[in-house]
């Protein structure tokens, strides 16, 4: 399994003293032909916690998730134009396709990892879905999972792609949280950009370069 970390190209923090919340990050997992984007909200406080992620825009290129509505039906899960999974009854599981643990589907959450994973209704083919412009989810029973905790983020979404499929995208999200355990919402706009394949082969390359010099 490769992963890699790549902070978000921006974040507006909100206009209080307090505000901990410092920007939006991803890192990259890979199961078979799958990229799988684990996206993260970052914080510099265990407990501060999340409370909501909304006004999700996409603001450039194509996010080409894959997204099984139904996870027993019939899908072309390698993008040959050919099906190769059947069946025709089922529901979403944020565990479909799993392989080492990655899930090779595409889902938004609240949680470090937590249990609390949702499907907004992706658009589009399953080869090629996106969330909505505007879209936004919560959790009702916010808990330790929505905590910072030692690692200092909380993941909101998962964006699995097929490797072939793989193109520059990037896109905004606002981010509601509690600092310091406080119980006054607060709210920070991040972005983050997920390179196109050349440019995670010159991230690996920087990192077998920066490894060889030591």
């Amino acid at each position: 399994m490769k992963t890699y970390l790549l902070l978000g190209a921006s974040a507006l923090i909100a206009s209080t003293a307090s505000a901990t919340f410092t920007n939006v990050s991803w890192e990259r997992a890979t199961n078979g032909n799958h990229s799988v984007y684990s996206i993260y909200a970052n914080f510099t406080v265990s407990n501060d916690r999340i409370v909501n992620a909304f006004d999700f825009t996409n603001v450039a290129g194509s996010m080409s998730a894959l997204h099984n509505d139904n996870c027993f039906g019939d899908v072309d899960t390698d993008g040959d134009g050919y099906i190769d999974l059947f069946g025709a009854t089922g529901a979403w599981s944020q565990t479909w396709n799993s392989s080492a643990g990655i899930p090779s589907d595409s889902f938004v959450m609240i949680g470090a990892p937590g249990p609390v994973a949702l499907d907004p209704g992706f658009t589009g083919p399953y080869d090629g879905a996106s969330i909505a412009n505007g879209s936004g989810w919560y959790d009702s029973t916010p808990a330790s999972q929505n905590l910072a905790g030692s690692l200092l983020r909380v993941k909101l979404m998962q964006i699995a792609r097929l490797s072939a499929n793989e193109t520059l995208f990037t896109a905004n999200i606002t981010v509601g949280y509690a600092a310091g355990g406080t119980t006054t919402a607060q709210f920070g706009n991040g972005s983050f950009t997920i390179p196109a394949p050349g440019a995670l082969a010159l991230l690996s390359l920087a990192g077998f370069s920066s490894r060889r010099r030591k």
